[in-house]
């Protein structure tokens, strides 16, 4: 009771993070690098970084060692993936699940509620924001964790698109903890006062994360899995290497 663990697997579609709660940790102790795993009745959320990630819980199950029915990619071209991260524009961004890194100016915040309720115990989000809320996953009233939401709109001059901050990658990018983001939320009662502290509008950042295609929408946005303001030396290098090649 109250364990956490976690691993990164991979397939053909992509890399994810997967976090065990509880008994279901005693599977690392199993594991190797390289082992290939079947998840059941495990549900997807979005991870303290903002990524979203795998969770297997009380109900969830991890198989070592399955007998495949595809093939999968070598361990090394997992590993290509997961460290290499693409510099694009916004105007080449058309397909979905890939890892890109952007620069752009903030142009536009949506101002809606900045904090989201997750289970304690399994990560599950709860919904709305309360003092004590009922978990599924779990069975039981939970004290819920607060976890930072924030939706802007990024231009680089070719295009522009939604890009979501979660969690950690959200409290960075906003400069406060969650507890401090709820705590203003709670006091104010004009949400446009709270995201005016936050002072988003017209930064300009670099952008790293996944992208996806918003189906309500029909159009690409990105999740954040991380951000930083612009070097200029370290610019002037990148551009000067384009150039080059």
């Amino acid at each position: 009771k109250g364990k956490v663990a976690s691993l990164t697997i991979g397939d053909q579609s992509g890399i994810s993070k997967v976090t065990l709660w509880g008994e279901k940790t005693s599977f690392l102790s199993d594991l190797s690098i390289g082992d290939v795993i079947r998840l059941e009745d495990c549900y997807s959320t979005v991870g303290i970084q903002g990524q979203p990630e795998i969770h297997v819980g009380s109900q969830g199950n991890l198989e070592i060692d399955p007998s495949a029915d595809k093939e999968l990619p070598p361990l090394e071209e997992l590993k290509e993936e997961l460290g290499a991260v693409e510099r694009v524009e916004i105007s080449e961004l058309t397909e979905e699940g890939r890892q890109v890194q952007v620069q752009g100016t903030v142009v536009h915040i949506f101002h809606r509620r900045p904090i989201f309720d997750i289970c304690p115990e399994c990560g599950r989000s709860l919904g709305s924001v309360d003092s004590s809320l009922m978990c599924e996953e779990c069975g039981k009233v939970v004290t819920p964790e607060h976890r930072v939401v924030v939706s802007m709109v990024v231009d680089d001059g070719t295009g522009n698109l939604r890009a979501v901050a979660f969690g950690k990658v959200g409290e960075r990018l906003l400069g406060k903890t969650a507890d401090e983001i709820f705590q203003a939320f709670q006091e104010s009662s004009d949400i446009s006062e709270v995201y005016e502290e936050f002072d988003l509008a017209g930064r300009e950042l670099i952008i790293i994360g996944t992208t996806r295609r918003d189906k309500y929408f029909d159009q690409m946005e990105i999740r954040i899995n991380d951000t930083e303001s612009p070097h200029p030396e370290r610019e002037v290098k990148r551009l000067l290497e384009k150039i080059r090649t």
